[in-house]
């Protein structure tokens, strides 16, 4: 298997740092960014040589399009990008608040929009890459009540 330059968003934590360290451990490139600037470091440095953090927040379409163009000027290309920057809330459904569910559909939705829209564009141009989208089984199966908000 060739190493591939790779994109991760949501890499400090979670699904996205278990992936990074996973991807790591096969010799591939990684680019990790995450908003938590020390956490993000933490795990570049477990990652070792061959791994970038960028702070960004991708609920800003122009921080995404900025860890794009940083990821190209680091690497020289991007073979895959990971949509994975996600966040749930545990609360009963009538707790909830709009800025609640505001932040959850920014983080949950629009990254991932503007992680496509900034990413696609790129691989069509260069006429290869993946786009990977990462999603929650609660999207599917809303069986937990408490993580209402988080399932819809």
């Amino acid at each position: 298997m060739s190493s591939k330059v790779i994109v991760i968003t949501g890499g400090s934590s979670g699904i996205g740092a278990a992936l990074a360290r996973k991807l790591a451990a096969e010799d591939h490139s990684l680019v990790l960014a995450a908003r938590g600037a020390d956490q993000l470091e933490a795990v570049v440095k477990e990652c070792a040589h061959g791994t970038v953090g960028i702070p960004a927040d991708v609920t800003r379409k122009a921080d995404v399009d900025r860890l794009r163009d940083e990821a190209i000027k680091a690497f020289g290309r991007i073979d895959v990008w990971v949509n994975n920057a996600g966040r749930g809330i545990t609360r009963n459904v009538l707790e909830l608040t709009d800025a609640d569910l505001n932040e959850m559909f920014l983080i949950n939705v629009k990254s991932a929009l503007y992680g496509m829209q900034a990413i696609i564009p790129y691989f069509k141009k260069r006429g290869a890459g993946h786009l990977i989208n990462i999603s929650t089984v609660l999207s599917r199966v809303p069986a937990a009540t408490f993580r209402a908000g988080y399932s819809a």
